[in-house]
């Protein structure tokens, strides 16, 4: 609105100094009319200081005559701009209320109850790396056993499932990033979405579905 309200500044004080220079060249016609009938009634000589006057008026002309013109070119260039930003300030308004009509944001309730989860699994995480570490495995444990854990660690989803959010219709899983322990690190994902790798397949009423890239499909349960 302010670029607006300059542009208007602009072409106002162009349209008043087009208007006294139409004016000033109006009132210079008049008077070199006025001296060019003087001139005929007066003697077939008529004075050098009328003759003066008449060729000062005459290039006075001559020099405003291109004046006007690049007034008048220039207050049609920023009109032209000043339509030009009145097209864009319109389509801002089309965009924005799309924009407003797009899915609304989470509502208080919801980050309520996401702050709730997100509490409930950081507790679930203090609990977990207060626990004492397991005692290394024999080594004459079966060497197919050592594997079968590296494959399940390798499993291990890197992040935390806090429930479903809904918006509207849609609905999305919340999930925590390992090591995260902010509200504003949390990930809204829907299917096709991917974190860390993990992709969202699909979801279910109480468990969903990742695809893990080498190790095909894996379902999580929901909290």
């Amino acid at each position: 609105m302010k670029v607006l309200h300059f542009q208007a500044l602009v072409v106002g004080a162009l349209c008043l100094g087009a208007a006294v220079l139409a004016a000033e060249a109006y009132n210079h016609h008049q008077q070199l009319a006025e001296l060019q009938a003087d001139a005929r009634n007066a003697p077939a000589d008529p004075a050098p200081a009328l003759r003066r006057d008449i060729d000062a008026l005459g290039a006075r002309l001559t020099t405003l005559q291109p004046q006007v013109v690049a007034l008048g070119e220039a207050q049609g260039r920023h009109t032209a701009a000043q339509a030009a930003l009145g097209q864009q300030q319109d389509e801002l308004a089309v965009s924005l209320k799309a924009l407003e009509a797009a899915l609304p944001g989470p509502s208080s309730s919801d980050l309520t109850a996401l702050e709730r989860r997100l509490a409930a699994a950081e507790a679930k995480l203090e609990k977990l790396s207060t626990r004492p570490s397991v005692p290394a495995a024999a080594n004459t444990q079966p060497k197919a056993s050592t594997d079968g854990k590296a494959k399940a660690k390798a499993l291990t989803p890197p992040f935390t499932l806090l429930g479903i959010e809904t918006r509207g219709d849609v609905r999305f899983v919340a999930a925590l990033p390992a090591g995260a322990h902010s509200l504003t690190t949390v990930h809204l994902l829907q299917p096709g979405d991917s974190l860390n790798s993990w992709q969202l397949r699909a979801i279910r009423a109480d468990q969903v579905v990742f695809h893990v890239a080498g190790h095909g499909d894996h379902t999580l349960p929901l909290p």
